[in-house]
């Protein structure tokens, strides 16, 4: 495989990976912005209860909602080493390496 050849392989499989962590990157800011949101409901919620059942309730279904935040969290990182694994390989799937010599 010729230099060139592997310097525009390489800068494809580059480019794949930027695509994907860029994709992450704002997978996890709207992630961010939503959790926030949410907290500032449950903050709210929290200030208007009058009684302790309802502070017990909002904060079991805040709870709930965080558990879900953090698995979205995993998802996305367990996406984003799947992609960044599969872009960065794509562009070299097409030639086959081979040895210059045979050892016998």
């Amino acid at each position: 495989m010729q230099t060139e050849e592997m310097g525009r392989l390489c800068m494809h499989a580059a480019s794949n990976v930027v695509g994907t962590i860029a994709d992450h990157n704002l997978k996890n800011m709207k992630l961010s912005i939503d959790n926030t949101l949410r907290s500032l409901e449950y903050a709210a919620q929290l200030a208007g209860a009058k009684t302790g059942a309802e502070v017990m309730e909002f904060s079991s279904a805040h709870y709930l909602e965080q558990l879900n935040v953090l698995r979205c969290c995993f998802e996305n990182l367990a996406d984003l080493v799947c992609k960044t694994t599969t872009g960065a390989a794509k562009p070299f799937r097409s030639h086959a390496v081979v040895s210059s010599c045979v050892i016998l």
